[in-house]
């Protein structure tokens, strides 16, 4: 799996919602290649400080976070 391949899942990673096989091909990937290493640690940490925010503070109405990768996903599928 190449850099690009592996970047674009690594959410699905993190979730755990991939097939077994790509979440195989991601984690042998991630292990060999630090650069994407480095990013998918940093994804963790501002997922875990995120989720620390919202159980922290009730009174911050968050943002829908189905809602904003839909988005995210249609904006990219725009750009191409």
């Amino acid at each position: 799996m190449d850099c690009a391949k592996s970047l674009e899942l690594l959410s699905e990673y993190h979730a755990g919602t991939l097939e077994e096989v790509e979440m195989l091909e991601i984690r042998a990937h991630l292990q060999a290649c630090s650069p994407c290493a480095d990013v998918f640690h940093d994804m963790v940490l501002i997922v875990q400080t995120a989720q620390s925010l919202c159980d922290a503070v009730d009174t911050i109405a968050f943002p829908d976070e189905d809602a904003l990768w839909r988005r995210l996903c249609a904006a990219r599928g725009s750009l191409h």
